[in-house]
């Protein structure tokens, strides 16, 4: 999410900044950091690095400082991105998705003090199970979703996304959630049968290393979607 912020503020910016690693201290820095289990058998791990506490002036790695995610006896060096100067460090991983597996990402560096141990566990898995990818939702209708392995106690929230748009938190984590027809916006095509996709995501927060002088974010989560008819 802040990734897409930083995105949506660089391009209202007319672009972003970055600086140097080797002109930075870790105190100076922060992050934002994620890992991302999708239902497929697939993680992905996430850092971004900024200026003290600036969303759009980001921290690029110089040669002899890396991101580095682990989990089990796995390790792995993130790789660059970089998308309308938006830096963000990635790698991904298999079969490593089950609940209260645990990930570690450091900040290793050569020219100042490392980050070596923001940790965070994933949360329990589910399923969507209402919509289906084979049903069909009138937009004139209240939307019901239903979905398993309820009741974790983490945060889970929910995106809408198509001819019908919205987004909200779910209360109670009970399996079964309405989101009232009123509370929709229109997205893309009115007219006819569209597709809409609702996103769950359930969330844990993590611990970030307290070298970062200004801080950050970690959050491990379990993101599932499913893609469904809607008429009006």
């Amino acid at each position: 999410m802040r990734t897409l912020l930083a995105c949506v503020l660089c391009v209202s910016a007319a672009g972003c900044t970055d600086l140097q690693s080797s002109d930075l201290k870790t105190a100076g820095m922060s992050t934002s950091m994620s890992v991302t289990a999708d239902g497929t058998g697939q993680t992905t791990v996430t850092a971004q690095f900024n200026v003290d506490n600036n969303g759009t002036d980001f921290v690029n790695l110089s040669s002899g400082d890396s991101a580095v995610a682990e989990v089990a006896s796995q390790s792995r060096t993130m790789s660059e991105s970089n998308v309308l100067g938006v830096i963000a460090y990635q790698t991904t991983f298999s079969g490593q998705d089950a609940a209260g597996t645990q990930y570690t990402i450091a900040l290793q560096r050569t020219t100042d003090v490392s980050a070596p141990s923001s940790v965070c566990t994933l949360p329990n898995g589910f399923n969507i199970t209402g919509p289906t990818s084979s049903g069909t939702f009138s937009r004139r209708s209240d939307l019901t979703v239903t979905y398993d392995n309820s009741g974790s106690g983490d945060t889970m929230t929910w995106s809408l996304s198509g001819c019908a748009e919205g987004s909200g938190t779910v209360t109670g984590d009970s399996g079964s959630f309405t989101i009232p027809k009123g509370t929709l916006s229109p997205g893309g095509a009115q007219s006819g049968t569209c597709q809409d996709t609702i996103t769950l995501t359930r969330a844990r927060a993590g611990q970030v290393d307290s070298h970062y002088g200004s801080g950050g974010s970690l959050v491990a989560q379990q993101v599932r979607s499913v893609t469904f008819n809607s008429t009006p």
